[in-house]
């Protein structure tokens, strides 16, 4: 039997392509010169976006939009500044975002939720209203709440992310407004109160109360707000 002659280009072939090129899970090696023990990057936009609107939240939380720091935002998401800038124009545009993806879902998270179905949504109101100073508050509110905190700044923001801001409170007071209506509806709040106008007394009410710093919220004044908010409640109960 003849041998075929020694190739260079068939050895190293054999090199980079053995017959049965497969790790140990069973998935094909690629070892090309080019890629060879090089892992491929999987890029996800969405996620990069997300993360970055994650940590905006939280930052915000924090400092406000007038104290929100960029370089704090970056250091918390593990986002490259070119990708922040990839996704948002600017610091204005990553906040319009925050607002309209992040603060609807924490109205819901918080607030809201919790009144779906409910046939007595008033019992849930004070609840929601107790836990703010106890270890069960949402996490959500450590710092105080983001909407308020945004809003208490809403002079450093244009006219856009204020009409923004309010298209928030808009859909909190709706939303409370429509479960108000539903109560009614159960004999269990007063039919002769204006669900819209009640909603937006609560609220109001609430951003009051939120917009101080956690520190300054101790036991006197969260019982004096509980207290109070408790006599309201009461009194939207129907008579008899």
């Amino acid at each position: 039997m003849t041998k075929s002659p020694f190739s260079i280009s068939s050895a190293l072939s054999r090199i980079s392509r053995p017959d049965n090129s497969q790790d140990d899970a069973g998935t094909a090696l690629d070892l090309t010169p080019e890629t060879a023990l090089v892992p491929k990057r999987v890029r996800n936009p969405d996620e990069t976006r997300q993360k970055l609107l994650d940590a905006a939240f939280g930052e915000i939380r924090r400092a406000g939009f007038g104290g929100a720091s960029i370089n704090n935002i970056l250091d918390h998401s593990g986002v490259t500044k070119g990708a922040l800038y990839h996704h948002f124009s600017g610091k204005a545009k990553l906040v319009n975002a925050v607002i309209e993806e992040c603060l609807p879902g924490y109205v819901d998270t918080v607030w809201l939720n919790e009144l779906e179905n409910a046939e007595d949504i008033l019992p849930i109101l004070m609840e929601q209203v107790d836990r703010l100073s106890g270890d069960n508050a949402p996490e959500l509110l450590e710092g105080g709440c983001p909407l308020a905190r945004l809003a208490s700044g809403a002079g450093e923001l244009d006219e856009s992310l204020r009409k923004r801001i309010d298209g928030v409170y808009r859909y909190w007071r709706r939303g409370l407004a429509s479960h108000i209506g539903k109560a009614q509806f159960n004999k269990t709040v007063r039919t002769d109160v204006e669900p819209s106008s009640v909603a937006e007394f609560l609220i109001a009410t609430l951003h009051g109360f939120l917009t101080r710093p956690p520190a300054l919220r101790n036991l006197e004044t969260q019982d004096a707000f509980a207290r109070e908010f408790a006599r309201y409640l009461n009194n939207l109960r129907p008579a008899g």
